[in-house]
């Protein structure tokens, strides 16, 4: 009798740890990317052909297969959206979070989005970002984001065509045809100003419900990830893809 018990003990507790391991095999991925506006901060600068070049087909708006866009009343970080949005310090870009089976690394797609602000505004202006999660000896989230903004020249710092062609006759003009519409000076000390491109690249091994910060001087990374326990039969069409 006891020997019985302990054995229906046993598959009980495997039968279960199946069950917990089967419905952890899927997870909501939700992050916040925001970009600072209380510092100018050049010294993060690199050069265009630092950039990561990852070519992928998928974005958020073309998922991959078994892949699946949360809807806002799935989203769980409106709260850290909601305290971001009322900082003096930094302006939030993006919000979104979606579903996926967990596989991996090198089963893993990764995810391209964008982001813009106003020329005009603080800050860098466009963001090109790639992120995946997969498992690696553990669970992993990679992601690289590119931030861009122009050197924008004040109009006391720019020479016209016709202040450089200044001196010359008509055909020595003409013969100057190539020469730039506008051209900085380069007798006077230009103001300090953040420009040019800027890369935050981190991976990194991730804990399940806990909110992990990816830092850089010029924007960063509010992450989240959640196992979600899928219904049965999302978890048999997972488990026998047609």
């Amino acid at each position: 009798m006891t020997r019985k018990i302990i054995t229906l003990a046993l598959i009980f507790s495997l039968v279960f740890s199946a069950q917990n391991s089967t419905a952890q095999s899927i997870f909501d991925i939700e992050f916040v990317f925001f970009k600072r506006i209380d510092q100018q901060d050049n010294s993060a600068q690199v050069k265009d052909t630092e950039l990561p070049e990852i070519e992928t087909e998928f974005t958020f708006s073309n998922l991959p297969e078994g892949f699946t866009l949360l809807t806002d009343s799935q989203l769980k970080l409106h709260g850290v959206w909601d305290r971001l949005r009322t900082s003096q310090n930094i302006r939030p870009m993006l919000h979104i979070g979606w579903r996926q089976p967990l596989m991996d690394k090198s089963e893993t797609p990764w995810l391209a989005y964008s982001a813009a602000d106003a020329p005009e505004e603080t800050g860098l202006d466009v963001f090109n970002g790639l992120i995946r999660f997969s498992r690696n000896q553990g669970l992993l989230v990679e992601h690289k984001v590119t931030g861009f903004k122009p050197l924008n020249l004040p109009d006391e710092f720019i020479q016209s065509t016709d202040d450089n062609n200044a001196g010359y006759e008509y055909d020595e003009v003409e013969s100057l045809a190539a020469t730039p519409i506008e051209q900085p000076m380069v007798d006077m000390q230009m103001p300090e100003q953040l420009h040019g491109y800027f890369l935050l690249s981190e991976n990194r091994k991730i804990k399940l419900d806990e909110l992990h910060y990816f830092d850089h001087p010029n924007m960063g990374i509010l992450l989240k990830v959640t196992p979600y326990k899928a219904s049965l039969e999302e978890q048999e069409a997972l488990d026998n893809p047609k």
